[in-house]
């Protein structure tokens, strides 16, 4: 990711055009991580380069974030924005009751970028979990499958099939793995944390009990 500086001044419009080209591949990086959509690489630039712009006016170094992690928020969520202005029918599933109201565009946006964090999190999970949470939860478009079946296809039993997707949840849900996607849900507190740690240390207790 290209390194930013955390501790910009107040821009006058010369330097609001320097930081903007310094920024650029900031902008480039968001782009090419997002789904796109109806949206074409071009359009998807030019809402992140206004983004960007809005992030450097925006921006207060004494809140203690780094610009970087600042501006990828603004750039991402004024992309997916648009992403979810150009695609009629999710916005048609999406809009809440009564029919006549207006899409929240801020839930369409939340939630996208709460699925494609929870893919790229399941992208991580070691083999062979990774391929009972694909196969379970049908990511990869086939339907989702039993345990049953994902044992047959893992040449394991069903009870093994089963634990390996709870070693995954586990995986999945361990605050060093997780945190992009607790954030996004506000799941990420200590308490949080410390119910994780409760529930892993009952299941690995009720585990080694069955052995």
């Amino acid at each position: 990711m290209h390194k930013c500086s955390t501790t910009l001044p107040v821009w006058h419009m010369p330097d609001i055009a320097q930081a903007l080209a310094e920024h650029e591949r900031l902008v480039h990086w968001v782009v090419r991580c997002q789904w796109l959509g109806e949206l074409s690489y071009a359009e998807a630039l030019q809402v992140g380069r206004i983004a960007l712009w809005r992030a450097l006016r925006g921006y207060d170094p004494q809140r203690g974030t780094v610009f970087s992690t600042y501006a990828v928020a603004a750039i991402e969520r004024a992309i997916w924005r648009a992403v979810a202005q150009a695609q009629p029918r999710a916005q048609e599933v999406l809009t809440p009751h009564p029919p006549q109201a207006a899409p929240d565009l801020d839930e369409i946006v939340e939630a996208s970028l709460v699925w494609e964090a929870l893919y790229r999190l399941v992208a991580r999970l070691p083999d062979p979990l990774y391929t009972v949470i694909v196969a379970r939860y049908g990511l990869n478009g086939d339907a989702p499958q039993t345990f049953a079946a994902i044992g047959r296809m893992l040449g394991v039993t069903r009870q093994r099939a089963h634990q390996r997707h709870v070693e995954a949840l586990f995986w999945l849900a361990h605050p060093a793995h997780s945190n992009v996607v607790r954030r996004l849900l506000g799941r990420n507190t200590v308490a949080d944390y410390q119910d994780y740690l409760l529930r892993l240390r009952t299941w690995l207790r009720d585990r080694r009990g069955k052995r």
